[in-house]
C-alpha cells in the first residue's frame, strides 16, 4: 500500500488493510512517503510496513511521523534522514539559517491518551479529565540514549498523539509548565489535634512528573532547596496534537535548563517554548514563553480569519466587525 493513493481511497475510508481511516492525514502521508523514498528505500518500504499493518500502535506511530516531519519541514529550511536503515538513530535533522538540530519522533497512542486523560478520542467531551504529563515526561526520557549517541547538535524529542481530544484540550501553556515543573499541589500546615490548617494555603510540587528535574533537590550555600535538572544530552521537547484538523493542530515546546547542547528557539520562532524564568531554581518556579499564551491566541484568531476570507467570507466578517463597532460606539 503506498500513501500516495490515500487521496483515492478517502471516499472509501481506509485500505482495507488498515485498522485506521487513513485520509485524514492524506496530505503528510504522501508528501512524507514521496520525500523518504528519495532519501533511503529501505526506510520507505519499513514506514510503509507499519503504516499498511494491523498493529493500531504502529499504525499510528508511522501517521505521528510523517506528520511531525511535514510540520518541521514547513518551518524549515532543509531537511534529512538521520536515522540509518538498520542501525537506528535520531530521525530526522533539520536546517534553519544554517543551524542543524536533530529531532527524535515518539507517539503517545490514543489508547494511552483515552486512558490517561479520561476522555474519548473522537467524542465531544465535556467534564473532568486528566493531562497527559507523566506520559509526556515517559516518552521524553526513554529516548535519552538516542539523544545522547549525537554529540554536536541540540536534539529534540518530538511527541506527538493522535487523540483528537487530548490534541484539543491536553495541549496548552499550563500543560507544559505541568510537564516542565510537575503538577502543583495545595499545600498548608495541618493541626493533628483539631484537623484545622494554620496560615495560609500555598502551590508547591514534588517535581515527580517533571520532564528534566529531579524529585531530590539539593541544598545551596543559603540553606535553601535547588532544583537539579538531568538528561542534559536532551536539549529540549515538543508536543504536537496531529488529531485535530491541521489549521486547529496546536505545537508546544520546553527547553531543557542544564542541555548539553542548547536549542535556540528562535530557529522555530511560531513554536511557542517553555523555559524556566530564573536558573537555577531555588524556593520558588516560574516561567517564560517566547509566545505568551494570548500571544498565541491572537495568531490562530489571524490565521482563521485569513482562511475565512479567502474562503469569500469577508464582506460578512466586516460586516459583524462594523455592527461590534457601531455597538461600542453606543455604549459610550
Amino acid at each position: 500500500m503506498s500513501a500516495s493513493r490515500l487521496k483515492q481511497q478517502s471516499s472509501e475510508g481506509a485500505p482495507a488493510s488498515s485498522p485506521i481511516d487513513l485520509s485524514r492525514w492524506a496530505p503528510s502521508l504522501t508528501a512524507y512517503e514521496k520525500w523518504l523514498r528519495s532519501e533511503s528505500e529501505p526506510t520507505v518500504r519499513q514506514w510503509l510496513r507499519k503504516l499498511s499493518g494491523r498493529d493500531p500502535t504502529a499504525v499510528e506511530g508511522a501517521i505521528a511521523e510523517a506528520a511531525a516531519w511535514d510540520f518541521l519541514a514547513s518551518h524549515c529550511e532543509s531537511c534529512r534522514l538521520h536515522e540509518i536503515p538498520g542501525v537506528g538513530g535520531v530521525d530526522f535533522e533539520f536546517t534553519m539559517r544554517g543551524q542543524s538540530f536533530l529531532v527524535e519522533v515518539t507517539n503517545i497512542s490514543t489508547d494511552a491518551a483515552t486512558a490517561a486523560s479520561g476522555m474519548p478520542d473522537t467524542e465531544m467531551f465535556k467534564g473532568c479529565y486528566g493531562l497527559l504529563t507523566r506520559q509526556l515526561r515517559d516518552k521524553v526520557r526513554t529516548k535519552l540514549s538516542q539523544a545522547a549517541k549525537n554529540p554536536g547538535r541540540p536534539t529534540l524529542i518530538f511527541v506527538t498523539t493522535l487523540h483528537w481530544n487530548a490534541g484539543h484540550i491536553c495541549l496548552s501553556h499550563t500543560a507544559i509548565e505541568f510537564a516542565m515543573g510537575s503538577p502543583p499541589k495545595i499545600t498548608g500546615r495541618l493541626n493533628r489535634e483539631t484537623g484545622a490548617t494554620e496560615g495560609e494555603l500555598y502551590q508547591s510540587t514534588d517535581l515527580s512528573q517533571s520532564v528534566f528535574l529531579t524529585p531530590s533537590p539539593i541544598l545551596g550555600p543559603d540553606g535553601h532547596p535547588v532544583a537539579q535538572a538531568r538528561f542534559q544530552p536532551i536539549s529540549g521537547f515538543l508536543v504536537g496534537g496531529f488529531g485535530a484538523r491541521p489549521e486547529d493542530v496546536r505545537v508546544l515546546g520546553g527547553l531543557n535548563p542544564e542541555a548539553e547542547r542548547p536549542f535556540d528557539p528562535t530557529l522555530l520562532p511560531d513554536t511557542p517554548f517553555c523555559s524556566f524564568r530564573e536558573w537555577p531554581v531555588r524556593d520558588r518556579i516560574a516561567f517564560k514563553w517566547t509566545i505568551t499564551d494570548d500571544e498565541q491566541d491572537e495568531k490562530q484568531r489571524g490565521a482563521a480569519e485569513r482562511r475565512l476570507r479567502q474562503a469569500g467570507h469577508g464582506p460578512i466578517l466586516d460586516e459583524i466587525r462594523d455592527e461590534a463597532a457601531r455597538g461600542r460606539s453606543g455604549d459610550q
